[in-house]
Formats: structure tokens, C-alpha cells, sequence
């Protein structure tokens, strides 16, 4: 019953989404099924964008979720164990947690992102374990509360606030140790020495643009200069195209750089965004000539 009901539910989700997807791109197509054609099926090759061991998925998930990511896969046995009446259920809840992981940790093209369809459901595992622990004693002192059960009971909330501390330290660490992009493009917003219609150019930095919301509105473009990169970059919109339901020639499947996506005229900027790490490639905000060093971030 569990099954039919999630199967009816997922068929329901993919007509939406199919529907969703004529609206956008003017043609019967599935990006669900082209996703999987892509990444699982050899349908494309995503390999081109890095590939990583079995374990990525296992270390990358810890990082993010410290000991609460090792509960969520000790939930099979410690919540069953527990005898707890809606364990059942719940596995039926926190299963996709198991079979992700799995199936993700299968593909040789791995990313971070690809874990965000399971990150509450690690959350729910992992409190769920934490709330059991007490009923592993609760079975043999049904009379009375043992000293353990007891103990139990104390270390709910030890275990929790030490999973928050952890998560905390890591959000200031990663605000601390990487918030300079963030801190950059925020200094935009205050720039005087320039005025609506200006370029921003962007070249080695251009896998730390955090995204348009941070550029104002005096900035008309943000364009990419070729700093060696030989990988394919995103490209201004153009409604003139037809919008979403177009198909540029200079999109590829291979992640092949377009001679189109750089701006010839370094001229034409207004406003450079660079990082001066001595890297083997031009520097010209060194070129005090051309350009004046406006704001430093550490």
C-alpha cells in the first residue's frame, strides 16, 4: 500500500513536472528522464566535470552534518532496536536517506549539491536515534526507571547541544574563512566612480560569482574575461533568442570553452574583479596604469 501510494504520487510529481517543463522550454521534454540520460544512463558525459572515489558522498556529508550524519545511518538498528512503535513508519520515511546515498555514491560525477534532497531526512534520522536511546533499558525495567534509562535521558540533550556547537563552529568557520567574494561584491553597492550602463568583468575569479543578486543595479553587465579557463561559462540571457525555449549553438555538452562567452575589449570594463594569488594567469589589476586598486577583503 506504502508503495502504490508512493508510486502514484511520484507519477502525479512527473506529469507536473513535465507540464512545468513544455511551459519552459516550448517542447515535450522530461528533465527528470534527461538528467538521468545525462549523469546515468551515458547519455552525456559528466565525467568532465570531475570525478570522485565511492566515499565522497560518506566524507562530504560529515563535514556538513558531523555526528548527526553518523546517527542518521545508525538508525536501522538503533531506532528498530529500540522497539519503538512508529520505527516502521519512519524508516519508511528516512529510507531515500540509504538508497541516495547509494545510488548517488554509484555515479563518477559527484557534487555537494546532490545531497540536498536528503538533508532533512538526515536530520529526522538522527533525532530519531537520539530520542531512542532511553528505550533500549525501558524493556527490562518496565516497573521502575533504571539508573540508565536515567542516563540515557541525560545524554539527549549533551549529545545534541555538542551537534549543535559543532554545527555552529562550522558555519563561523566557513562565514570567517571564506565571506571575502561576499564582502567583495557587497562594496559594490557603494561604489561612486562609476554610473548606470557600467560592465563588471570577472576572469579567474569567475567560480566564486556568488550571483547576480549581489551586483547593483547601476551595473548593466557582468561579463567574463579570458583568464584560461577552457571550460564552457554561463552566457548573458537573450530574450531576442526566444527566451527560454531557444537553444543557443554556443552551448555544448562537452563543457568546451565558446569564444563567445569572453569580452574582447578589456577596454570595456568599467569595474575588474580579480584575486591576486601569483597563478599562472594575467594579472592586469597589477596595471596601476589602467586600473585603481579600490577595495581589499582578506
Amino acid at each position: 500500500r506504502v508503495f502504490l501510494s508512493g508510486l502514484l504520487t511520484s507519477l502525479c510529481l512527473l506529469v507536473l513536472s513535465v507540464v512545468a517543463d513544455y511551459y519552459s522550454y516550448g517542447r515535450w521534454t522530461s528533465s527528470v528522464f534527461n538528467l538521468l540520460k545525462y549523469n546515468v544512463l551515458g547519455g552525456g558525459e559528466s565525467h568532465l566535470y570531475g570525478t570522485e572515489g565511492a566515499s565522497f558522498y560518506f566524507r562530504n556529508a560529515f563535514n556538513n552534518f558531523n555526528f548527526a550524519f553518523v546517527l542518521a545511518l545508525l538508525f536501522v538498528g538503533v531506532a528498530l532496536s529500540a522497539r519503538k512503535k512508529y520505527a516502521p513508519d519512519l524508516l519508511i520515511v528516512v529510507s531515500p536517506v540509504y538508497i541516495w546515498l547509494a545510488f548517488m555514491s554509484l555515479q563518477a560525477h559527484k557534487e555537494e549539491r546532490f545531497l540536498y534532497p536528503i538533508y532533512p531526512l538526515i536530520c529526522v534520522a538522527a533525532a530519531s536515534v537520539i530520542d531512542s536511546f532511553p528505550y533500549f533499558f525501558h524493556d527490562k525495567y518496565a516497573n521502575e526507571q533504571s539508573i540508565f534509562e536515567k542516563i540515557a535521558k541525560g545524554l539527549r540533550p549533551l549529545i545534541l547541544g555538542f551537534i549543535l556547537c559543532t554545527s555552529h563552529s562550522r558555519t563561523f568557520s566557513m562565514l570567517n574563512g571564506y565571506g571575502a567574494p561576499l564582502q567583495i561584491y557587497q562594496h559594490l553597492e557603494y561604489h561612486e566612480d562609476t554610473g548606470p550602463g557600467s560592465i563588471l568583468c570577472v576572469g579567474s575569479e569567475w567560480h566564486r560569482y556568488p550571483s547576480s543578486f549581489f551586483v547593483p543595479s547601476y551595473i548593466s553587465e557582468v561579463r567574463w574575461i579570458d583568464d584560461g579557463f577552457r571550460g564552457l561559462l554561463p552566457f548573458p540571457f537573450n530574450e531576442t533568442l526566444g527566451g527560454t525555449t531557444a537553444a543557443p549553438s554556443y552551448f555544448n555538452t562537452k563543457n568546451k570553452a565558446s569564444d563567445k562567452q569572453y569580452l574582447k575589449d578589456i577596454g570595456a570594463c568599467n569595474l575588474l574583479m580579480e584575486l591576486d594569488l601569483r597563478r599562472p594567469y594575467p594579472s592586469r589589476g597589477n596595471d596601476l596604469s589602467t586600473w585603481e586598486v579600490n577595495q581589499y577583503s582578506k
